[in-house]
């Protein structure tokens, strides 16, 4: 049958279709795939029939009960192909879109029209969708469905490999999985503080990620620096307007708002920028400290979220709003005056407060009482090895008793006192004290001795989440910058042909992997120095240095 003229096609399709239940109308072909993810916009929740938000959905139980709240979701979906659509769904939507042409036909005063099908209107050769998008054309028409459901894992915000910086959606339909592109007002009003809690653990991230600094030193005074210095201003914005006038002189490209005159943008208060943190300095000292790798130090973060707390009233008192979190402004527990509530017995209201910020600040996964055990367990924690090792004083005063640090790594999977050297010394504890703390710290990999490459030359860092990599073939400044002149002279000339039948080029790999792992040891606050034991001159130097590491030095 003939299709209606595009305007009125146009004009059928123009408002959503629907509202549908996913599991009714959507196929089991409609899925998320790598680069290619469902799109939900106007994304809307609910919990017994009221408007919620990611605050409250996001909002684990924390009691380790199983959790059967059902949170109703609904959003617009385009459908790109007619195999999205299961029988039924096809039924439901040709049913809509034939009554509204000819609610339209009456509306107009025009005669019945054909019945339009969906089949028809996704035919590549004469219909109106599912064609490949033609640059420059903004007149393509979709199909667009509202689409409801329910959550079925909680929502992952730019922590999801398939929308790294995006909101990323389970429906319990078929495990369906969505990236929610915009939010209804009212929900995405809800949705503030969780949005603004990942994006802050997203950028701490990446400013941890860029960097070699010692986990000690990771304080908020220092992410609020890192952010200052490194993007706040990026050198990108220094040409460039968001909201211009083409015909302005200034301006070199019209699409970009390119300027030839530098931009001075306002300047960034610290204490504007210390209160995003502050807002969130709970839920970070909950959250972080349940982390397999943190990535920041407990004892710290934690004075600053008590420090906030008085912060936080003390600008009350002059009608500031400083410091908290968004939607929970007037809490109780937050408003009072945190010195009124000192009391006698420091512990037992430590551990009311520890109990308190638990709650307030459950983690996903994890009961209250599981983290508050780990909280309390960090309390009493050293502080993790700062790392400054002592440099033990040589009798003799020789240079020749001195152990390179940028070849102190440890490559032993063994961490008992057996595998310490000769120079352990028995009436010093300092050692043993730490050695549980070595444990938690050090990854595994980084005890092991390291694979050599294969057969393409190219070696992964075996450490989760590094992705490192070092390819013999086309070396790096990054990883020739340990090694000497004639050592990167002999790699680059490639004379050898296997690194396992060379002996030089082995021991090349081996001091590039060294200074590689020795970045990882600078992340966990650790490095080498001088110690007093004897080496083996049979072994590499990458498995000499565990012995100097847990028997021959000592702690700050």
């Amino acid at each position: 049958m003939p299709l209606p003229q595009r305007k009125i096609v146009e004009e059928l399709l123009r408002q959503p279709f629907g509202p549908y239940r996913d599991e009714k109308v959507l196929s089991e072909e409609c899925q998320s795939k790598p680069g290619k993810t469902l799109v939900l916009n106007s994304f809307q929740l609910a919990y017994n029939d009221e408007i919620i938000g990611l605050d409250e959905s996001e909002q684990p139980l924390g009691t380790g009960e199983v959790d059967n709240r059902q949170y109703r979701f609904r959003g617009i979906l385009s459908i790109h192909s007619l195999f999205w659509l299961s029988q039924v769904g096809v039924k439901l939507v040709e049913a809509e879109l034939n009554l509204r042409a000819n609610t339209r036909s009456m509306r107009e005063g025009e005669r019945p029209p054909s019945i339009i099908t969906l089949e028809g209107l996704f035919n590549k050769q004469t219909g109106y969708l599912g064609r490949t998008p033609v640059p420059g054309d903004d007149d393509e028409l979709e199909l667009k469905l509202k689409i409801q459901g329910f959550r079925n894992f909680p929502a992952l915000y730019m922590t999801s490999k398939l929308v790294p910086d995006g909101l990323f959606w389970h429906s319990k339909d078929c495990n369906r999985t969505y990236e929610v592109a915009t939010m209804d007002v009212y929900t995405y009003q809800l949705s503030e503080n969780f949005l603004w809690r990942y994006r802050l653990l997203a950028l701490m991230i990446k400013i941890v990620g860029e960097g070699r600094t010692p986990l000690e030193k990771r304080t908020p005074a220092w992410f609020v620096t890192q952010y200052l210095e490194r993007f706040a201003h990026p050198a990108s914005d220094e040409h460039e307007r968001l909201i211009y006038d083409s015909s302005d002189s200034d301006i070199i490209n019209v699409d970009e708002g390119k300027t030839y005159l530098p931009r001075h943008p306002r300047r960034i208060h610290r204490r504007d920028v210390l209160g995003l943190f502050a807002a969130q300095s709970e839920w970070f000292v909950t959250d972080n400290e349940v982390k397999r790798k943190r990535i920041f130090p407990f004892k710290p973060w934690n004075a600053f979220r008590k420090e906030v707390r008085k912060a936080r009233w003390q600008a009350a008192r002059n009608n500031i709003i400083w410091g908290w979190p968004i939607g929970r402004e007037h809490q109780p527990d937050l408003e009072s005056d945190p010195d009124s509530e000192e009391g006698d017995d420091e512990d037992d209201e430590d551990g009311e407060d520890t109990r308190i910020v638990v709650e307030r600040n459950p983690v996903i996964g994890k009961t209250n009482e599981i983290v508050r055990r780990k909280i309390d367990k960090a309390k009493t924690r050293r502080n993790p090895p700062s790392a400054r090792r002592v440099n033990e004083p040589s009798s003799s005063g020789s240079s020749s008793d001195e152990h390179d640090p940028t070849r102190a790594h440890a490559y032993m999977s063994d961490f008992s006192r057996g595998s310490s050297s000769t120079a352990y010394d028995s009436s010093d504890e300092s050692v043993d004290e730490h050695l549980p703390e070595f444990r938690e710290l050090i990854p595994r990999q980084l005890t092991q001795l390291p694979e050599l490459p294969g057969p393409d030359n190219r070696w992964w860092c075996p450490v989760p989440d590094c992705g490192h990599m070092v390819d013999l073939q086309h070396l790096t400044r990054d990883d020739i910058k340990a090694l000497s002149a004639t050592t990167v002279f002999y790699l680059m000339e490639k004379k050898w042909r296997s690194i396992r039948e060379d002996e030089r080029a082995k021991k090349c790999f081996y001091e590039m992997v060294t200074k590689h792992y020795e970045d990882h040891f600078a992340d966990l606050g650790l490095r080498f120095v001088q110690t007093r034991g004897r080496v083996s001159r049979s072994k590499p130097v990458f498995l000499q240095s565990l012995t100097f590491f847990l028997g021959g030095n000592r702690w700050d």
